[in-house]
């Protein structure tokens, strides 16, 4: 089998992977413990993996990891999942742009950095909601205005 060698994937994709995870679930032991379950679902679906692109398949585990989490923690709706995010970094720094996330609903922080970060298109945003492209443009501009107001934050009426 050619492409997943774990020690490899955990050097070159953890820190990724956990920084992907902490923006959408907000707590950084949260984001800690999807990470290692991406990797062990990975390995345990090793043979399933194709051997194009490793970053996109453990990105996509390690979504699916943070949705069942948030699911799990409260069986409502994603997008009423109260937001906040206040969990300071290992070294005990404030992470501004993961606590500027922190105040999207699930959903939106997801169409962020699946459009940021993963670089998809609208219409594979859409896609993935089930939803127009035109609507998926839509509510990743409103995200992204919503993002950063705060990172801006309060007060701040520029």
């Amino acid at each position: 089998m050619k492409g997943f060698e774990l020690d490899e994937a955990v050097k070159q994709h953890s820190r990724r992977m956990f920084a992907y995870a902490l923006a959408l679930l907000g707590d950084y032991h949260e984001a800690e413990d999807a990470v290692q379950d991406a990797f062990v679902s990975a390995w345990l679906a090793r043979r399933s993996f194709d051997g194009r692109n490793l970053s996109a398949w453990l990105m996509a585990i390690t979504r699916s990891k943070c949705f069942d989490r948030l699911r799990r923690a409260r069986p409502a709706a994603l997008e009423d999942i109260p937001e906040t995010v206040s969990t300071p970094g290992p070294d005990g720094a404030r992470l501004d742009f993961i606590s500027a996330l922190g105040t999207l609903g699930a959903e939106d922080r997801a169409i962020v950095l699946w459009r940021v970060i993963e670089g998809l298109d609208y219409e594979e945003i859409a896609s993935r909601f089930n939803i127009s492209e035109s609507a998926a443009r839509k509510r990743y501009e409103r995200a992204r205005t919503r993002l950063a107001g705060a990172l801006r934050g309060p007060g701040c009426d520029d």
